[in-house]
């Protein structure tokens, strides 16, 4: 009778481990899930192994969500009612984040060249949140405020543009751009001529 206790406790015990084992697993991967993530609460399309790996694409990726989460957790887009900035903000991180992803794809003598541009458009987003959040102070007037936030649009609408031109040329260059020319109606036939 006490072995069969003794037999049993031990099942519970060994149960609880691995209970506490699985959902120790579970939890962490889902927080190495949350840390590869640009935007949180968004799942982003980079491997998972990007989250520690040293190629160039993995760390602008980690500068992104550092960006991204800096400024979230900042309180004066809260305070200055920069909600719309934010999710701009947030739609280009994630557009640069998808095209990271799809650089370090290619093979390795032109994943450079694909990589380049949008290091600058990580770098320029960098430069507009630490401008939006450093130039204007509650104190300010309302005039520079809406001064600054039209300069942080300008540069976040001239970033987005300048993704869309790159992708527009990549597409260009792969062929599966569908030019002005190629959707052009023909002319109509002279009258007199034979359309058959």
């Amino acid at each position: 009778m006490f072995g069969l206790l003794i037999g049993a406790l031990l099942v519970v015990a060994v149960g609880a481990v691995v209970t506490f084992g699985v959902m120790l697993a579970v939890r962490s991967k889902r927080e190495f899930a949350e840390q590869n993530e640009v935007v949180p609460g968004r799942p982003s399309p980079a491997p998972a192994s990007w989250a520690g790996a040293h190629s160039r694409e993995a760390r602008l990726h980690r500068r992104l969500g550092d960006a991204v989460k800096g400024a979230r957790q900042n309180p004066r887009f809260v305070e200055l009612g920069l909600a719309a900035q934010m999710n701009a903000i947030e739609a280009e991180a994630l557009a640069i984040d998808e095209r990271l992803v799809a650089a370090a794809a290619l093979p390795t003598a032109h994943r450079d060249a694909a990589i380049d541009p949008l290091e600058q458009h990580v770098v320029d987003l960098e430069a507009t949140i630490a401008e939006l959040v450093t130039s204007i102070s509650v104190s300010d007037s309302r005039a520079q405020l809406e001064t600054a936030v039209s300069a942080a649009d300008i540069k976040l609408q001239a970033l987005a543009e300048a993704r869309a031109e790159v992708e527009r040329l990549d597409r260009l260059v792969s062929g599966t751009e569908v030019t002005e020319a190629a959707v052009r109606p023909l002319p109509p036939p002279e009258p007199g001529t034979s359309t058959g």
